[in-house]
């Protein structure tokens, strides 16, 4: 097929929430893309819950956090809080409040909370807005078997639901085809880490009944720390559904898991099994995310524990570092450097996730499944007040991570330009705001009530906060690049300390690119948006 002739300009091979949210985000910056899916529809596993702050914000940037908030299971008022406890209908032994940032309040910190709602549904939302797009063509039932790659694009094989072969040709290829990535196989590249290091069973199930049961402890997840019941379980969607999760081996009959589901109720409720699920732990990241014009985005180049929330979220942010630099490159003003950026930034984002989520995997319920909790008396009393210490001791890390998920930050890249001195430390409970160049930008609400994130441009914008600078030289230099610029002047007096700068040159994911209180004389500040290594 001729070079000059495509059918996209990305071809995404998965149509899960990375390869939907990619989609969304080229599809923002006006680029066109094929999504072949090899399933007939959106996963229905119960895998991801949380929506975290970070990613709402990027659903409220898409303008489709409404319908994310409107299609939660959660009903106004519903607590968002994590409990241990040794049964549904049994008092509390510990109680994480707000988990995740969840509960609907208005924060500095962040313009969206986060949202409790099934993973598959977000990828119902994403599917439906991409499929409603002119720019996305999305294809279920249809699977890429090949593919090869030159100077100017990629042509890969797809087989189509009618059995037919046919090429497809793209600039570009982003793969989000899960931890058994073909195309990440194809481009030689291995997963590192720690494999196999428990088999959880998880279900799906519809309790009738028990969503309106007197005396039961409304939570988003109860921890059932009873020695003969110990698992994960809560509600999952309407209708009754609710999800259920212990390690246990593959071939555990399925009527052994009800029993343990029973003992962890306490009390009898009809109970149907929807799904069952063995899901296999890996703290897993590939050598490499990009070669040529092939990327990997999602669980395709990183895997890790499910506690702490962080999968899906972690792909959304792949799909959004990746999507800007794709669309900088297909414009004509983003280097090839600005591309391998997305390898740089996100491994160090991944990194810090994968420890702190094989960290969490350390205490699971049955660590804290002391028999005596189960009696009464001084001795019980005792227990259960030991066993609250220890829980908000190891856990606050899994349910208060604000300083992880809004305090990471991309250090040694060519998209900014680094500040002398050493990195603040990432704690991963206490986020603590900084507009140091890699972070994200701090948020902040205007006197006129709007989002500060509101108000940046779909390219970079420049912060000017004290008033007085020259732009006009910068602007006129960027637009002869065909750097998108926006400079946004505010007169609020709390901005500049804040940010700790006069001026903020904000990339187009809402990370900092450049701070200071005047424009530099040189060219640093355009070879960083453009992705070219400059000095510090």
């Amino acid at each position: 097929m001729p070079s000059q002739l495509f059918d996209a300009d990305v071809l995404i091979i998965g149509a899960g929430p990375s390869g939907l949210a990619l989609a969304t985000e080229l599809d923002l910056r006006g680029h066109s893309c094929i999504l072949v899916e090899r399933n007939e529809r959106t996963g229905v596993q119960p895998r991801a819950k949380t929506t975290n702050v970070r990613s709402m914000t990027q659903m409220r940037r898409w303008g489709l956090a409404p319908e994310v908030r409107r299609l939660s299971p959660l009903t106004d008022g519903f607590p968002r809080d994590v409990t241990f406890t040794t049964g549904l209908f049994e008092p509390p032994i510990f109680t994480f409040h707000d988990a995740f940032c969840a509960e609907p309040d208005r924060r500095d910190a962040f313009p969206e909370n986060a949202e409790f709602i099934p993973q598959y549904v977000v990828e119902g939302i994403l599917a439906e807005h991409v499929r409603s797009r002119p720019l996305c063509d999305l294809r279920f039932r249809t699977r890429m078997t090949s593919f090869t790659q030159d100077e100017t694009g990629v042509t890969a094989t797809v087989t189509q639901p009618d059995g037919t072969e046919r090429e497809l040709r793209a600039r570009y290829m982003a793969a989000a085809d899960g931890g058994r990535s073909k195309v990440r196989e194809a481009l030689g590249y291995s997963m590192q880490g720690q494999r196999d290091l428990m088999t959880f069973a998880t279900l799906i199930l519809r309790i009738r009944g028990l969503n309106d049961a007197p005396g039961l402890t409304r939570a988003l997840f109860h921890w059932i720390v009873n020695p003969e019941a110990t698992c994960n379980m809560g509600p999952m969607d309407k209708d009754d559904l609710w999800f259920w999760i212990k390690p246990a081996a593959p071939d555990t009959p399925v009527e052994s898991l009800l029993a343990e589901v029973r003992l962890a109720i306490g009390r009898d409720f009809p109970i149907e099994v929807m799904t069952r699920d063995n899901w296999v732990v890996n703290s897993l990241m590939a050598d490499q995310y990009r070669k040529g014009r092939v990327f990997l985005l999602g669980d395709a180049c990183h895997l890790h524990s499910p506690f702490g929330g962080h999968g899906m979220n972690l792909g959304i942010g792949d799909a959004v570092d990746l999507g800007w630099k794709l669309s900088a490159s297909l414009e004509g003003w983003g280097s090839e450097t600005l591309l391998d950026s997305y390898n740089t930034e996100r491994r160090q984002v991944h990194a810090a996730v994968i420890e702190s989520s094989t960290r969490n995997f350390a205490s699971l319920s049955d660590q804290f499944a002391d028999p005596r909790l189960m009696q009464k008396g001084p001795e019980a009393d005792a227990v259960r007040a030991a066993t609250a210490e220890a829980v908000e001791r190891l856990k606050s890390p899994e349910f208060r991570s604000l300083g992880l998920v809004l305090g990471y930050r991309y250090t040694d890249s060519s998209a900014i330009v680094a500040e002398p001195g050493d990195e603040p430390e990432l704690l991963v409970s206490d986020y603590r705001p900084s507009a140091r160049p890699g972070h994200l930008l701090p948020h902040a609400w205007l006197a006129d009530g709007r989002s500060l994130y509101d108000r940046l441009g779909r390219g970079y914008t420049l912060l000017c906060l004290t008033g007085g600078a020259e732009t006009g030289a910068l602007v006129d230099q960027a637009a002869a690049r065909a750097i998108p610029l926006e400079v946004l002047v505010l007169d609020d007096p709390t901005l500049p300390a804040l940010m700790g700068a006069g001026m903020v040159l904000v990339r187009p994911d809402q990370h900092v690119a450049w701070r200071g209180d005047s424009l530099p004389s040189d060219s640093r500040l355009l070879d960083a948006m453009q992705g070219k290594p400059v000095a510090a």
